[in-house]
């Protein structure tokens, strides 16, 4: 059987001005491989059972440079890329250059600069790889690496509850001194 050269899938995208979310458009998507660099993204993957598996691929010049290190992805139903803007700006598309008639704009994503305030962030707690080197279970407690590093610095104060029974007492006592 000869082999279908692969397809572009439909690539859907919106942004906020920190980030861009990407929509690949394959249910179910089986074989996937991604390869995201600073500035491009590479997706093959196929779709479908295997008896009528569509082939898809495509690589993207992307507008600006991202942070690979805090962008994440998921393929839960359809692939989904959460990609981290180097600087926050808008970008007038995804990709680097010209009109792709395969990449669109995902309206029910897309927030103006000025309704980013409603519509918040992007949803990213369902994505479980990032392209970071850190463990799942730091990826998932945290931002990124820099807020794990910086929890580290504070002074953490531990009372342990007969202490702060002690201290609530203390402090009616005083209030009760005070005239309270």
């Amino acid at each position: 059987v000869g082999r279908m050269a692969p397809l572009r899938p439909t690539v859907l995208w919106a942004q906020r001005q920190d980030s861009v979310y990407v929509t690949v458009d394959v249910k179910d998507a089986a074989d996937v491989k991604v390869e995201l660099e600073e500035s491009s993204l590479r997706f093959s993957g196929r779709s479908g059972d295997d008896a009528a598996a569509v082939e898809y691929d495509f690589e993207l010049e992307l507008f600006k440079p991202i942070s690979r290190e805090k962008s994440k992805w998921s393929t839960k139903r359809c692939p989904e890329f959460f990609l981290r803007k180097q600087e926050s700006c808008t970008w007038s598309r995804l990709q680097k250059t010209g009109k792709l008639p395969w990449v669109k704009v995902d309206w029910s994503r897309w927030a103006d600069s000025d309704e980013e305030e409603e519509k918040g962030a992007f949803e990213t707690k369902d994505m479980e790889m990032d392209f970071s080197s850190l463990t799942k279970e730091e990826a998932e407690g945290s931002d990124d690496r820099d807020s794990i590093l910086a929890d580290l610095d504070e002074e953490v104060e531990i009372t342990t509850d007969e202490e702060e029974d002690t201290a609530e007492e203390a402090g009616k006592a005083a209030e009760v001194k005070a005239g309270g």
